[in-house]
């Protein structure tokens, strides 16, 4: 288990193209002393936190004083997997880059750059009585644990189907972050037309047909969409600032009610304590 703070122990670079605005996108990475991840995009910074998330539509954007970034999700988990807590990520479009559709090549460019830790902690925070959330028949719900165990459920139609994923060693889980996004065949026409998926093919997301998997070389998992929506939830809990330790289940949820969730178990100091 990660002790302590850390940072990046030095800069790296990733680009790529923005799967919702088709632009290309370029990041830098930067070592920050202080506690937390944090965006700066027009010189105005953004922490990558849950009280700064604005629009949950098909991905995660955090906002601050009219500045805003995109789709952080994928790169949340990424920090995550590599133990980073503290890092300062310069970007100069509106969008984090989608890469492959997962969290690998960010993954891969932390793991490259390293790890510095600091002596601070309050690294992690423990559920300390049940917290759930609701939305339709879409819930996010936990329960005290000394580790972190997450429990997904997917409902779509064929080929995909209903898919459960139970994970309990998630700070090892590798095969969840190169595990890609995706999407129904039928809803990308609609999601293009308000604006959205501009930069999506089928070299960075899953395109579920009618009958099968459109990409060439299909899954890369047999439970490749269970796996990225728990690689979504885990980016999406990280705006927490912590690692949480808690038993996890969750059932349909999406980036609204992963971030209604993290707003409900702050609610009160009392549902967890931080160390």
């Amino acid at each position: 288990m990660i002790k302590r703070q850390t940072t990046i122990n030095r800069i790296f670079k990733v680009s790529g193209i923005g799967l919702h605005s088709g632009r290309e996108v370029a990041l830098e990475f930067l070592p920050r002393r202080e506690f937390g991840i944090a965006f700066v995009m027009n010189g105005k910074v953004i922490p990558a936190r849950f009280d700064m998330v604005g629009d949950t539509r098909l991905s995660t954007q955090i906002a601050n004083d009219g500045a805003t970034v995109s789709t952080i999700e994928h790169l949340m988990a990424a920090f995550y997997f590599s133990g980073i807590t503290n890092c300062l990520v310069y970007i100069d479009g509106p969008e984090v880059p989608i890469l492959d559709g997962s969290a690998w090549e960010f993954y891969q460019g932390m793991w490259r750059a390293g790890a510095y830790e600091f002596p601070e902690s309050e690294v992690y925070l423990k559920v300390q009585r049940p917290v759930e959330v609701h939305n339709g028949d879409a819930w996010v719900k936990v329960k005290p644990l000394n580790t972190l165990e997450i429990t997904m459920n997917i409902d779509f139609r064929l080929p995909v189907g209903k898919q459960k994923k139970k994970v309990t060693d998630v700070e090892n889980a590798f095969s969840i972050i190169n595990s890609r996004t995706f999407v129904l065949q039928e809803e990308i026409e609609a999601i293009r037309k308000v604006g959205l998926a501009k930069g999506g093919s089928l070299d960075n997301a899953v395109v579920v047909g009618s009958d099968e998997i459109v990409n060439p070389n299909g899954l890369r998992y047999k439970k490749e969409l269970v796996n990225h929506k728990i690689l979504d939830l885990i980016g999406d809990l990280y705006t927490s600032g912590y690692r949480i330790l808690g038993k996890i289940e969750a059932n349909k949820t999406g980036h609204y009610l992963n971030n209604l969730f993290l707003k409900e178990l702050f609610s009160d100091p009392a549902n967890y304590s931080v160390y």
